[in-house]
C-alpha cells in the first residue's frame, strides 16, 4: 500500500523577485541562515517563480491556482492528483491552514479505508 501524503507547498526560500527582499547570493543566505540562527534544514537556493523563467513547479502551481505568489511564504495545497485545492497567502495563520490541510488528509484516509 502507498502512503498517504498531501502536499503543502510553500513558496520559501531566498527570492529577489520581491522588491530585491534578498538581494545576496544563494551561498550566502545559507551561511547566514545556519550562523544566525543554526538552521540545519535544507535551503532551497535562488529560483525564478513568476514569468516565463519560473521553474516548472511554480508555473504550474500559478497556472494551476491563477493565483501568482505577491510576496514570500504563499501556500499551496496539492492533493494526490496534483490538482491545487486552496491557496493561502503569507499573513494567513497556522490556525486557519491547519484545518484545511487535516480535512484533506481525513478525506485521504477515508478514501484508502473504502478502497481497501
Amino acid at each position: 500500500m502507498e502512503p498517504l501524503t498531501a502536499y503543502p507547498l510553500r513558496c520559501s526560500g531566498p527570492k529577489a523577485k520581491f522588491g530585491e527582499s534578498e538581494p545576496r547570493p544563494s551561498k550566502e543566505v545559507v551561511s547566514f541562515a545556519r550562523n544566525n540562527y543554526g538552521v540545519t534544514f535544507p535551503i532551497f537556493h535562488k529560483i525564478k517563480i513568476l514569468g516565463s523563467e519560473a521553474e516548472p513547479a511554480f508555473r504550474f502551481l500559478v497556472d494551476s491556482s491563477k493565483k501568482e505568489p505577491r510576496w514570500n511564504f504563499w501556500k499551496y495545497l496539492v492533493n494526490p492528483e496534483g490538482q491545487v485545492v486552496k491557496t493561502w497567502r503569507p499573513e494567513e495563520p497556522i490556525e486557519v491552514i491547519r484545518p484545511e490541510i487535516a480535512a484533506l488528509i481525513r478525506q485521504m484516509i477515508i478514501k484508502k479505508k473504502e478502497d481497501l
